[in-house]
């Protein structure tokens, strides 16, 4: 296991404070650009959704990995958003579960890192129920639910992937944990010139939910939201679960809880007033407005029909949308 691939461990924190760098080497060095600019592309790749995953291997490339974590860290602090907190700890989070899912070494190392402790049995691993929900209380769907594991004094078992994915969760904890730092503002102020259009970028994210739907290309849904469509256009009746991902998907780029209304008309078990009172639910009139299932719960209810390229580098339809979204905007311009 590289500790350049998890900056996030105790490791990985112990080796650059070794190594001695200065907060004004990592600043102001034109030889540390390489850091600040992996740094930069780390928040972008929040903000868009998805942390390119650098497979570094010269040194140089390595102590990249290492030292622009910590740089990101000051960065995303100096943009205080607490919606971009929250993105790039997931982020992060992503990347540190593709690495994984690679990973040729043991995991028990960076299991333990994270405060898991897996104890190998063959094919799969033994975790204790009170790690297992600390790691798991985030996931909603039922096959992550407690009762429905096995439980032999206390221990259940969980296959490889499912240990990466809890480790997913743990490690968007630890990424989240200290955010904000405080960071003073003249530290900000030296960092102006790639904050810059970092801002933009996160504007940019603010404002494009509010897109009129009405002016964007069909093109923009993700496959899933074009399937619901086409169904509901043909005349079928949705599973309670896609209606729900598509009533929601649609209020959140903008469209009216009566367009929704109007577009269930089709459907063979259509009543008005149970479906507006469906819409305006998940809209937010009880005060809670509802965000559509990602892109793993839409598997798990089998309402995703294949993924595309674009799908492959995300984790929500909202996050489809939006790259879609931006690409169209840029064309034409």
């Amino acid at each position: 296991m590289r500790i350049a691939d998890y900056p996030f461990t105790q490791q990985a924190a112990d080796h650059v404070r070794a190594a001695g760098y200065s907060l004004e080497d990592l600043l102001e060095k034109p030889s540390f650009r390489i850091f600040r600019t992996r740094a930069a592309d780390r928040v972008r790749g929040a903000i868009d959704g998805d942390i390119s995953d650098v497979r570094a291997q010269s040194e140089s490339e390595l102590l990249s990995e290492l030292l622009s974590y910590p740089l990101a860290r000051i960065m995303v602090s100096c943009l205080d958003d607490s919606h971009l907190l929250r993105r790039y700890a997931l982020a992060e989070a992503k990347l540190a579960h593709r690495r994984m899912e690679r990973e040729k070494a043991d995991l028990i190392l960076l299991a333990e890192d994270l405060n898991l402790h897996p104890q190998p049995a063959g094919d799969l691993f033994r975790l204790h129920f009170s790690e297992y929900i600390v790691a798991g209380h985030r996931m909603k769907s039922p096959k992550w639910k407690l009762v429905n594991r096995d439980l032999d004094r206390g221990f259940l078992t969980v296959t490889r992937d499912e240990l990466v994915r809890l480790m997913e969760e743990l490690v968007r904890d630890r990424v989240l944990s200290g955010l904000p730092l405080e960071v003073d503002s003249e530290t900000c102020s030296r960092l102006d010139e790639i904050l810059t259009p970092l801002r933009r970028d996160l504007e940019a994210m603010r404002s494009w939910h509010q897109t009129d739907l009405g002016r964007v290309e069909e093109g923009a849904f993700p496959p899933c939201i074009r399937s619901m469509l086409a169904d509901v256009a043909a005349g079928k009746n949705l599973a309670h679960s896609a209606r729900f991902a598509l009533t929601s998907f649609l209020l959140r780029i903008g469209m009216s809880s009566q367009d929704v209304v109007a577009l269930f008309s089709s459907s063979p078990d259509f009543d008005p007033e149970r479906t507006g009172y469906q819409v305006e639910h998940i809209a937010g009139s009880s005060g809670t407005r509802y965000k559509p299932p990602s892109c793993s719960t839409m598997k798990t209810y089998g309402n995703c029909p294949g993924e595309d390229q674009l799908c492959a580098r995300i984790n929500h339809p909202l996050n489809y949308y939006q790259r879609r979204v931006r690409s169209i905007s840029r064309k034409e311009s």
